[in-house]
């Protein structure tokens, strides 16, 4: 008896310790529309900032491109950003097509979630939420909340000396252009605004304040921002 409960338990303790099937992986990521398979009408994808993750999950793909099988090219453009659900595809999701334009050995990869980012909203107050990005179709141009660098700001329910700071890291980004990358603060002595181009972006706020009853994950931050355009 007691040789069967030790037996089951290594079983239990092995079956505890196996990894799930790589089909099954899936993770948010930011990905950039580079091109299309025109035998399958497919999106072809580049993850910018997310290569090495992207390469552990998927494998090695030339130029570190990934083909999709199930995200149709439809009314996207070359250079779009879409945020995105990975995993690899099951052998029975994978399709023949019918071949009338050049191939590519790209790995493939399932969307299982996606989403189009919103459309910049010029001269009025917008919220951009963290590590999201607002789209100016018309110049191909993404205004990203890249990052909250630090909030130094008196959280309500205490008492401070002075009234803190947070200051915001954003990404200004053009297809085939490098990532301009740029930090404004809530503190008024601070920089409240940037002109890249054509472009003045103005920060108004950000939020959630900080609280000593209701703390929050920086994912939770948005920032309240102006964008007006010169041209």
């Amino acid at each position: 008896m007691k040789k069967l409960l030790f037996l089951a338990l290594i079983a239990s303790l092995l079956n505890g310790c196996e990894k799930s099937p790589d089909n099954k992986i899936a993770s948010d990521y930011i990905a950039r529309i580079v091109g299309f398979d025109l035998n399958c009408s497919t999106c072809i994808l580049e993850f910018p900032e997310n290569n090495s993750q992207v390469k552990k999950e998927l494998g090695e793909s030339p130029s570190n491109y990934y083909q999709t099988i199930n995200l149709s090219k439809g009314n996207y453009q070359i250079g779009q950003l879409v945020k995105v659900k990975i995993r690899k595809p099951e052998t029975n999701e994978l399709t023949a097509c019918i071949s009338l334009y050049p191939s590519y050995s790209y790995k493939n990869v399932v969307i299982s979630e996606f989403e189009n980012f919103d459309n910049l909203i010029f001269n009025d107050t917008i919220d951009l939420p963290y590590h999201d990005c607002l789209y100016d179709p018309e110049n191909q141009m993404y205004i990203c909340l890249d990052s909250v660098l630090n909030d130094s700001r008196c959280p309500i329910g205490a008492y401070c000396l002075l009234a803190g700071n947070a200051t915001v890291r954003f990404k200004y980004d053009e297809y085939n252009n490098t990532p301009i990358f740029f930090n404004l603060s809530t503190n008024p002595v601070s920089p409240k605004f940037a002109i890249i181009n054509e472009y003045k972006f103005t920060l108004i706020d950000l939020s959630p304040y900080p609280s000593l009853k209701e703390p929050w994950t920086k994912e939770k931050y948005k920032a309240q921002i102006i964008v007006e355009k010169s041209k």
